[in-house]
């Protein structure tokens, strides 16, 4: 016997040529690969001139930018071969579950690709806030405090009207820490 007759009689084990062994599961599925930052658009060229499906989810951010859904990562599909994939340039692992590769549900690639529209993922609005709603702060030092909320005062900070010692106070915080009330109709 020789060492490639050795290494096809292992379940799951590398071919000399890298594709798997036989004894694989063939059926081709998504696998999730860790790039080095900045580099998601170049390692997936790279992976589809090696002739791999690849997918980079993106989304269009303020003033008309252009980035990744899931920055730093890329899906590629595996059909008999992945350990080239983890050699590409700007690759920094595949994420494997114990010795082969996590395989991703087909389930969730739909879901994502169901939510593009005009080649971008759209993704569910956060629900907003109104200037003078009236807002009850859910965490930090004022928890269960109710405020009025005067509008966004950066990237997810908010700008509240708190009543202090029987002042209202402008106060800063996460708006993740602001759960708005209903506002009654007159």
């Amino acid at each position: 016997m020789n060492a490639s007759t050795d290494l096809e009689q292992t379940t799951g084990s590398l071919k000399p040529n890298g594709t798997m062994s036989s004894n694989s599961c063939s059926q081709p599925y998504w696998a999730v690969v860790q790039v080095e930052s900045q580099c998601e658009h170049v390692v997936r060229l790279l992976l589809m001139r090696a002739r791999y499906e690849t997918y980079m989810p993106r989304i269009l951010r303020a003033r008309s930018r252009i980035a990744p859904l899931f920055p730093g990562y890329v899906f590629v599909r595996i059909v008999d071969r992945w350990y080239p994939v983890i050699w590409t340039v700007g690759v920094v692992r595949l994420l494997m579950s114990g010795d082969q590769p996590a395989r991703l549900p087909e389930k969730a690639m739909t879901e994502i690709r169901k939510r593009e529209i005009g080649g971008f993922v759209k993704l569910p609005s956060p629900p907003r806030l109104r200037k003078d709603q009236p807002v009850r702060i859910i965490r930090g030092s004022f928890e269960g405090q109710i405020a009025i909320h005067q509008g966004m005062s950066g990237k997810e900070r908010a700008l509240v009207l708190l009543n202090l010692l029987g002042q209202k106070v402008p106060v800063e915080l996460p708006s993740r820490d602001l759960e708005p009330l209903p506002v009654a109709v007159r």
